[in-house]
């Protein structure tokens, strides 16, 4: 069914980097469109991006409301569109759907001008890629090969670029990033392939339970063609989503080749939309193994590979990303790439080309063979763990660890396992470090950023790793991760300079 923006009245709640994206575009189209924004002290931005039009400065002026809305306010109006900075359960939400308004998210909307395209202007393929970790990284890397092997590709989603944008490029792949928030108010975005990378206690202080992140997660999968899923990993594979859509090509093949194929059909169809990967050996999909050294080498020595369906594609010690859990990441990556009909073999060849994303697990400096680590992106402790449990078979001596912030209501006490195996101390900082103090004994609580680095340099020895991991999210103290990762390495590169007076043995790395 066509779509057509001019043909409905809108609302755009939330006048974030989103929000804002969807006014402009909406004015573009010559839609009817006002704001909300739930922030008492909201000031329209003087200058956006360095452009702010005139049509956008009148919009900012004129059609935003910060105060409370009444029903008069959804007169008219058909569809609000929600930023997903927004929980679904604040009052402006219940007065909307009270008044029969239907409540999307700019990805929904991008999902139903996509399916409108015509023979002159067809719809673009879309990949989705979601998890509590790795998204970001699984997202760049895979626009990245999917550009260098030759495919018109954009990035665009929970990664930074508004969906709509994209969807105004003349890119032929969306690569898009989707986070909970967005899927929750998605219901129509088709996949040429979906992937959830892994999922651990995150935002529960939104969705409520770790039941509802999960089925927010899973809608990923509800129009998606294929699936790429992480053998191992738990609530990451589709439930029914993709065996529904196997049943219905089985049906349909049923009425030609008879009922007696419909099961086997159902069978081929569903393994066929779905490819594996994980670090054991498998002959399918994407898997480790070890294969002899090559002529030079001892008799006894072996390297790691990854392969796929048993054929060796990259050797482990080629890989510049550090740690195990982005050895899945290249895997997942390689998979959605296969999927969009790019073979491995190919893809793998680029992988050295990538750079990774900042924040996440990047080594910014080195001084006397201590390494410091800004792993900042990881605001859960799904993302820690896996920073953990990727670093550590790669250092010499202790790991020091810089934790702490706001927990979103997740259990730090399930962090301390990991910490008992992997961490030789915690310098915990922010709202919740108190819980690392309950969590693990070696754990001293400090104000601040520069302190942690200080306290974790004092104790730090050659080859150990200070690694910036912090478990929680930034807002307690900073403006996001990101600020944190920068005042993280400030801090850090301070420390240097200090030393450097008297020590010709540093090093610092950008």
């Amino acid at each position: 069914m066509s779509y057509n923006v001019r043909e409905h009245s809108y609302v755009v709640g939330g006048l974030g980097v989103t929000g804002q994206a969807c006014v402009r575009f909406l004015l573009q189209k010559k839609a009817t469109v006002k704001a909300f924004d739930t922030r008492a002290n909201f000031a329209a931005p003087a200058d956006l991006d360095g452009d702010l039009d005139s049509g956008m400065q009148a919009f900012m002026a004129e059609k935003v409301t910060c105060t409370a809305l009444s029903e008069d306010y959804f007169d008219g109006v058909d569809t609000l569109v929600l930023s997903p900075g927004l929980a679904l359960d604040i009052e402006q939400v219940a007065l909307a759907q009270k008044c029969g308004v239907e409540v999307i998210g700019d990805v929904e909307l991008f999902a139903r001008l996509n399916a409108s395209t015509s023979d002159a202007t067809p719809a673009k393929r879309v990949v989705g890629i979601t998890g509590s970790n790795g998204k970001t990284t699984v997202t760049l890397l895979v626009n990245h090969l999917l550009k260098s092997c030759g495919v018109k590709s954009i990035e665009a989603g929970n990664v930074g670029r508004p969906v709509l944008e994209a969807l105004q490029s003349d890119a032929d792949v969306v690569v898009m990033e989707l986070s909970s928030f967005q899927l929750e108010t998605t219901s129509s975005l088709v996949l040429e392939a979906a992937t959830v990378l892994n999922i651990s206690d995150d935002h529960l202080d939104r969705h409520g339970t770790l039941e509802a992140y999960i089925d927010a997660k899973h809608r990923i999968f509800d129009n998606a063609k294929s699936a790429v899923v992480w053998r191992d990993g738990e609530f990451v594979a589709p439930y029914e989503q993709l065996i529904t859509v196997a049943k219905g090509i089985a049906a349909s093949n049923a009425v030609s080749d008879g009922e007696s194929n419909a099961a086997s059909n159902e069978e081929s169809l569903a393994s066929k939309n779905i490819v594996e990967y994980g670090l054991g050996e498998s002959t399918t999909g994407f898997a480790i193994a070890s294969f002899d050294g090559d002529d030079s080498a001892r008799d006894d020595e072996q390297s790691l590979y990854i392969t796929f369906k048993d054929e060796k594609l990259i050797a482990l010690s080629d890989i510049h990303l550090a740690g195990m859990h982005n050895v899945l990441n290249i895997m997942a990556a390689l998979g959605i790439c296969l999927q969009l009909g790019v073979s491995p073999a190919l893809a793998v060849k680029h992988l050295h080309s990538f750079k990774a994303a900042p924040h996440r697990c990047v080594e910014i400096a080195r001084v006397n063979d201590i390494r410091y680590i800004d792993d900042s992106k990881a605001t859960n402790i799904g993302a820690t763990v896996a920073a953990l449990e990727g670093l550590a078979p790669t250092i010499q001596g202790k790991l020091i660890l810089i934790a702490g912030g706001d927990a979103k209501g997740a259990d730090i006490a399930s962090l301390s396992p990991y910490l008992t195996k992997y961490v030789s101390h915690v310098f915990a900082l922010g709202k919740d470090a108190h819980l690392f103090e309950k969590s693990f004994a070696h754990t001293t609580r400090v104000a601040t950023m520069k302190d942690a680095v200080k306290a974790a340099t004092r104790l730090a020895a050659p080859g150990d790793v200070v690694l910036l991991s912090p478990a929680c999210a930034s807002l307690d103290m900073f403006k996001n991760y990101m600020h944190r990762g920068d005042v993280f390495k400030q801090d850090v590169h301070d420390l240097l300079n200090l030393h450097s007076k008297n020590d010709d043995a540093v090093e610092a790395t950008s």
